[in-house]
């Protein structure tokens, strides 16, 4: 073992043509991650005169990898969709394909499929007739107050319609409306809370202000949100009924007055599943925002500072510190440790000194065993 590390390190020493030292490209320890899979409209509406274009948008992070993807009808049958990359950011990128549906698509449950990197990620939709179906909207949305100071109450606010006439909307009482946000310089949305409407339609929710960036509000339909709870009765009449389309409203932004400069991670955690006790691999970059005089604000890596890595279990709320890092030089930190059980991991700075630098959380990546 001595002798290999000493070969090792005079390959790493031996120069160039030029006699300056030869630089060892790092190696990347990050993956690809599938942030979201999103379907617009759900339901598809099919039976008109028109068919129906269905817009997929999903949302990767880590390593720049294409996105593919397949959609499967009811009776499994599959057809290949082709995503083009339409918007970028420093951490995030958005993936984008249309598929037609004629008046003669197969009504019920179909699947996205999609893949990148490796990685795959499936969302359910539904395709019912238009007949019966009514038209719902979000309107009114908006957030109070802005700007708002880290830590303080924000309330969001909105009203559920639905049709009730050719040109006449009504409130829609009594159904549950997903409140979602993405962070500044981030493309894909997460639910944050759920509230349900009042009798007029409307529904108010205070949330905690922690960084700037973009809410928006979003009813699933009567069919989605049944199916998400997994209530089969519920999804029949639901499906029966033809009720309600989903909807969601416009983003409306959110400036959030702190101290200290913003901090992001980006993270990744493999393999997503497999035995229990297994080893994966937690990795990621602190990353710091930076406005120089008279320059656009950028993001760079965040040093020597430590980062831990925290376990959720599946259903019991109880996190718990499970490993801590210090980044490198290039702000990368890397963890391996064994996988007890199904449940949510994510990795956490908290800043020493919230006066030059504030604390944030990474995504939380779901790891199942079998």
């Amino acid at each position: 073992m001595t002798i290999i590390h000493h070969l090792l390190a005079r390959l790493l020493r031996r120069p160039r043509g030029d006699g300056a030292p030869t630089k060892i490209k790092p190696v990347e320890t990050e993956s690809v991650e599938i942030e979201s899979v999103e379907v617009d409209p759900d339901p598809v509406p099919i039976g008109g005169e028109d068919q129906v274009v269905a817009t997929f948008e999903v949302v990767t992070s880590g390593p720049s990898a294409e996105v593919t993807g397949d959609l499967v009808a009811p009776d499994e049958s599959r057809a290949e969709l082709r995503f083009d990359r339409e918007e970028r950011t420093t951490f995030e990128e958005r993936w984008r394909s249309r598929h037609a549906f004629g008046r003669d698509a197969a009504a019920g449950t179909w699947r996205v499929v999609v893949g990148a990197g490796g990685v795959t990620e499936e969302r359910e939709f539904e395709v019912r007739a238009e007949e019966g179906l009514r038209r719902s909207r979000i309107d009114g949305f908006e957030l109070s107050p802005d700007p708002v100071d880290e830590g303080s109450p924000l309330t969001v606010s909105g009203l559920l319609e639905v049709v009730t006439g050719k040109e006449d909307w009504g409130g829609l009482p009594g159904r549950t409306v997903a409140l979602l946000f993405r962070p500044d310089d981030m493309l894909a949305r997460r639910e944050v809370a759920r509230v349900v409407t009042g009798r007029s339609g409307r529904f108010d929710a205070t949330v905690t202000a922690t960084e700037s960036g973009f809410w928006s509000a979003e009813f699933r339909g009567d069919a989605r949100e049944a199916r998400d709870a997994g209530e089969a009765r519920d999804l029949r009449e639901a499906r029966d009924a033809g009720r309600v389309s989903a909807a969601r409203s416009a983003e409306v932004h959110s400036a959030v007055s702190a101290a200290g400069a913003q901090t992001k991670i980006t993270y990744s955690a493999n393999p997503k599943s497999g035995r229990r006790n297994r080893k994966a691999t937690h990795a990621g970059t602190l990353f710091v925002r930076v406005q120089p005089a008279g320059q656009p604000a950028r993001w760079d890596p965040l040093p020597q500072q430590r980062v831990r890595l925290w376990f959720d279990p599946s259903g019991t709320g109880a996190d718990a510190v499970k490993g801590t890092a210090t980044t490198g030089s290039d702000g990368r930190f890397t963890l391996r440790k064994k996988v007890p059980s199904t449940g949510e991991w994510q990795v956490r700075f908290d800043s020493q000194a919230p006066s030059q630098r504030r604390s944030c959380k990474s995504p939380a990546r779901r790891l199942t065993v079998s």
